[in-house]
């Protein structure tokens, strides 16, 4: 006989071992928020570890909190988008609760604490990272308002997260707030926030301008004794620019970091991807001689610990590996993958060193490198891609590649494409794919399923694009999808002679678990 949910008791120790919702067998405590705790737990049904985020008991009478909890649900839902992580079940009964997917990570608010300002080439792959995972939000009517460092993660697999979409509000819904509130946190809350204004996506363009300047200078723009000063403090007076404060800061960094902090929304980048596309097109080439931080003369506004919390000395305090999983009102995770260039490398590196390794996760758990067989695909003429070369996209050897055939157009003429499919010894979920090319400026698509079809129609919507791809490694997002066949389709060979025009791709390859 199967067992019923238990009632759950006013003691959240008393919750080890208790199964909610008929199937979620409750575990450890893994952080604990102002408005929730979550745990581990497991999934009996389906045989798997899942996150619960529990409501605080003494949180639940309140009609607004338990409103605002089930919204962030609704929020999380709203947002299609593969690489946003998986919600599972809400539970209602005896406990308010979400379950999902749990994340493994380190927050860019420990980060910073622990290893100081980011180079210019980081900071840029961060935010532009979290810009990409915020314009999905927004392109479904969702606005953050809580965009911060304590909400962005930076994962094992090299991908940045963000958090927390607890506060989050589409544009066409009843506020959970009272007129004039003041939502999000004191020092990345936009002008028009304090103001209690309304709020659009130019709202986390701001904040996102405040965790760029935080990512260059180690401290945020505005710092005061109280978080009512420190939010004010914005109304009133520009903060000083990134170059004051370290003038290693790249000129161009400068003034889009000061761009995005402008007090008029009207004056700042309309949209994240605005913003990302400023970012990734500017010099990050270092502006001068960085200068030492812990000996500089303190700032207006700043706290005595801001300027201790940038000594890169002895860290006795790093934290294990976390299991992240929205610490204190985080849910959605919205995934967009770095780490395509060595400097985002070095970050991760880096994030790895702060994190440490006693806790790591069993190696079998992390995405690996998986076997799969290659071959060539030309549906629509169907004569062929240089099938007998196509061998050497997976042989490991970078030196040799599978080259398209010659075509005197870059569109392929006649054809919509042509391509390479990579098929997984058995189905697994997929998270990358990684390609390897000498070729300059093509696009392709990436497609998923279950197994090869024939036909391009059998493969469904392209999970993403790549458009103007550099010579080198592009590292492609698949968001954890399970899948048993990859099709990489090449839609754009990019430019050059007429009738010399082809992609060669030297490796592919499919990581996930």
């Amino acid at each position: 006989m199967p067992e019923h949910s238990s009632p759950v008791p006013s003691s959240p120790a008393d919750l080890d071992g208790r199964l909610l919702g008929g199937r979620y067998r409750v575990g450890p405590v893994i952080a604990t928020g102002g408005m929730a705790q979550v745990r581990r737990a497991t999934d009996e049904v389906l045989g798997r570890a899942v996150a619960l985020k529990l409501l605080h008991p003494h949180l639940a009478a309140d009609p607004t909190i338990v409103d605002r909890f089930r919204h962030e649900a609704l929020a999380a839902a709203r947002l299609s988008h593969p690489a946003i992580v998986s919600i599972y079940d809400t539970i209602e009964d005896d406990v308010n609760a979400i379950v999902m997917e749990l994340v493994e990570g380190i927050t860019l608010r420990q980060f910073l604490d622990q290893q100081g300002p980011l180079s210019p080439k980081d900071a840029v792959d961060v935010v532009a990272g979290v810009a990409d995972a915020l314009q999905a939000a927004h392109e479904a009517g969702i606005v953050h308002r809580d965009v911060k460092p304590a909400n962005i993660l930076l994962c094992e697999d090299r991908r940045v997260m963000v958090t927390d979409f607890g506060i989050a509000k589409a544009a066409v819904d009843q506020d959970l707030t009272s007129a004039g509130t003041m939502i999000g946190t004191a020092k990345y809350l936009a002008p028009e926030q304090v103001r209690g204004d309304r709020v659009d996506p130019r709202t986390d363009v701001y904040a996102l301008g405040v965790v760029l300047y935080e990512c260059l200078c180690g401290r945020p723009p505005f710092e005061a004794d109280t978080d009512a000063a420190t939010a004010l403090a914005r109304l009133h007076r520009d903060p000083l620019r990134p170059r004051q404060v370290r003038p290693s800061v790249p000129p161009a960094l400068d003034d889009l970091t000061m761009q995005a902090l402008q007090r008029d929304p009207d004056d700042r980048p309309t949209t994240t991807a605005a913003l990302r596309a400023a970012l990734l097109a500017a010099d990050h080439h270092d502006g001068g001689p960085a200068r030492d931080l812990t000996t500089s003369a303190p700032l207006p506004l700043a706290d005595p610990d801001a300027q201790a919390a940038l000594v890169r000395g002895e860290r006795r305090w790093l934290v294990p590996t976390l299991l992240v999983v929205l610490v204190g009102g985080a849910l959605v995770l919205a995934a967009v993958l770095i780490g395509r260039t060595d400097a985002g490398q070095d970050l991760f590196d880096r994030a790895r060193g702060v994190v440490g390794t006693d806790d790591d996760p069993p190696a079998a758990t992390e995405p690996a490198p998986l076997a799969a067989q290659a071959s060539a695909y030309d549906p629509q003429r169907g004569d062929g891609e240089n099938d007998d070369l196509v061998g050497q996209a997976v042989d490991g050897d970078p030196a040799t590649t599978w080259p398209t055939e010659f075509y005197s157009d870059r569109q392929l003429g006649s054809k919509d494409g042509v391509g390479i499919v990579l098929t997984l010894d058995e189905p697994a979920e997929v998270h990358q794919l990684v390609v390897t090319s000498p070729s300059d400026q093509w696009s392709a698509s990436v497609h998923l399923a279950d197994a090869p079809s024939d036909a391009l129609e059998g493969w469904g919507e392209p999970v993403t694009t790549i458009d103007d791809v550099a010579p080198g490694t592009t590292t492609i997002d698949l968001g954890g999808r399970r899948a048993g066949a990859v099709l990489l389709w090449i839609t754009d060979l990019g430019p050059g002679p007429a009738g010399e025009l082809r992609v060669e791709i030297a490796e592919a390859e499919v990581v996930g678990r």
